[in-house]
């Protein structure tokens, strides 16, 4: 089992992969995770020693497989490892490991290492050795990937993790479906899987296996495979609403369970803050969101330091992740290049997923801080003039000017996005001289603002027997209205995203957005 301590460490790495972007759409919905990503990189940096390299505890020597986790930890949060900031000694992470003599013993230890390189874009070159070539060579005849004159056989966190890093280097997997096949036939009869085969089943491995068939050509709505591993996941969630890992810690919730269960269940097309993966409001990600102190340390359990270091490096990767820094896709199915962006309630299944999936990508709408899109939310006008002005690709107007509107002062948070739909004449306000920013706009108001922006003369308001039958009637005609529209019930999120969408496929333009210049 000398696996153990690598394995919970990268638990909450997982997390980082599908979370994504979530860039804040207006000051009104709150911040992002900005604020924790920021406290646990100045724990880290308090952590650094001056040979550049990060150690397992604070005070002790620095530790190649602990700095490893930091820089993949510092490279989701968007920091450079490069900078000067990160040399408190004159000597950068990279130049540790660069002059570390730990050597590379294991199938994990090559893995980890690569996974840090290309992190950063430092290539698969370790000390002379060019790490996917030797993970290549650790493939067996049967598939698995492990070195087996080191005992490795059988392990199946090995084999999972060489996966992994080979699909991070860009580098395809040999013996693909006997690589498959190898993991599938070391699932125990609980549904769950253990890190290497005759070991009890545990809900970090069992999630992370979930993963992996999945890149490697698993069908999550059909598999039995993946349905019986779910259900055993199932079992391994607390009161809490946190996942423990069984019979490897105990029965207690801890963060690295939380963070390998929420990969697996988003993995095969699950929300962990669904129903029924929450117990009375509480799931994986409030557990895990719960476990990071004032000094910007992440704990293992509450009041649990596990490798204070280690812990809030594999923590940041999943909060960089969220914050919008990074790029990076382990899991990324083998065949695709898009990186996906996933929202805790917007499951791939939800009527408005490709639209809302494709703005958050666009940096034009975001999520909440707890990883949430909330897609049943009411818009404001104000809100929805900002998502008018990101989804139009427009400079936001900063000048002094006013806006026009008695209730909206220079101040106000999006009076640059309303000044900017005034000047560009998508809103044209209230009667009475108001805009009523904090009012729901409903879908007559959001139709009229869309067909304003068209390269074609505006419908006159009021014709028709309401003031918005014709603007409605021409919203219509150019596919711009979301599923059950209804002109004076308010638009929620994920309708303003639908239509919002469709407004940039009509109006894109040889990959420029084509801009409506009518002043009405």
């Amino acid at each position: 089992m000398i696996f153990k301590r690598y394995k919970s460490t990268i638990a909450i790495f997982m997390l980082l992969v599908f979370l994504g972007s979530c860039v804040s759409a207006s000051a009104s919905q709150g911040e992002n995770f900005t604020p924790e990503v920021q406290k646990a990189i100045r724990y880290l940096h308090t952590t650094q020693n001056q040979d550049g390299g990060f150690p397992y505890k604070v005070g002790q020597e620095s530790s190649q497989s602990v700095t490893c986790w930091v820089i993949m930890g510092l490279a989701a949060a968007g920091e450079d490892i490069k900078d000067e900031e990160w040399a408190p000694g004159g000597k950068h992470p990279i130049d540790f490991l660069n002059s570390c003599q730990e050597d590379l013993n294991n199938t994990c230890d090559y893995a980890r290492t690569l996974l840090a390189l290309t992190s950063v874009e430092q290539g698969t070159i370790y000390h002379g050795t060019d790490l996917v070539q030797s993970i290549l060579s650790f493939q067996q005849e049967d598939g698995q990937f492990a070195r087996v004159l080191q005992g490795e056989r059988g392990f199946i966190n090995s084999h999972m993790w060489s996966i992994l890093a080979l699909n991070a280097a860009g580098q395809d997997i040999p013996a693909e479906e006997k690589a498959r096949q190898w993991l599938i036939n070391r699932q125990n009869s609980d549904g769950g899987f253990g890190w290497c085969e005759g070991v009890p089943s545990d809900a970090d491995d069992t999630a992370v296996a979930i993963q992996v068939l999945i890149l490697l050509g698993e069908d999550p709505c059909d598999s039995e495979v993946i349905k019986d591993s779910l259900a055993y996941l199932k079992t391994c969630q607390g009161a809490d609403g946190g996942y423990s890992s069984g019979y490897l810690a105990g029965d207690k919730s801890n963060s690295s369970s939380d963070a390998w269960v929420i990969q697996g269940l988003l993995a095969a097309g699950q929300s962990p803050a669904a129903e029924v993966w929450s117990v009375k409001g509480n799931n994986a990600v409030t557990h895990l969101l719960g476990l990071q102190d004032q000094s910007g340390l992440f704990y293992y359990m509450p009041g649990v330091v596990a490798g204070s270091t280690q812990t809030t490096a594999t923590a940041l990767m999943s909060l960089g992740r969220i914050a919008g820094s990074s790029e990076n896709n382990l899991t990324q199915p083998l065949s695709e290049s898009t990186t996906k962006r996933a929202l805790l309630d917007v499951p791939e299944a939800y009527w408005a997923y490709q639209q809302i999936s494709e703005l958050v990508k666009a940096d034009v709408l975001n999520g909440y801080p707890d990883g949430t899109f909330k897609p049943e939310n009411s818009v404001n006008r104000a809100e929805f003039a900002t998502m008018m002005v990101k989804g139009m690709g427009l400079t936001i107007d900063a000048n002094g000017d006013e806006t026009g509107f008695l209730d909206v002062p220079e101040d106000f948070w999006a009076s640059g996005y309303i000044k900017t739909c005034v000047k560009k004449g998508y809103v044209t306000g209230m009667p009475g001289g108001v805009f009523s920013p904090g009012q729901s706009i409903t879908g007559a108001q959001l139709a009229a603002i869309l067909v304003r922006t068209l390269p074609m003369e505006t419908p006159a308001v009021g014709s028709g027997p309401y003031w918005y039958t014709e603007l409605v009637k021409t919203a219509y005609e150019n596919g711009l209205l979301y599923p059950d529209f209804k002109p004076e019930a308010a638009a929620n999120r994920a309708q303003c995203a639908y239509s919002i969408m469709k407004l940039r496929e009509i109006l894109k333009v040889n990959g420029e957005v084509q801009q409506h210049n009518d002043q009405k």
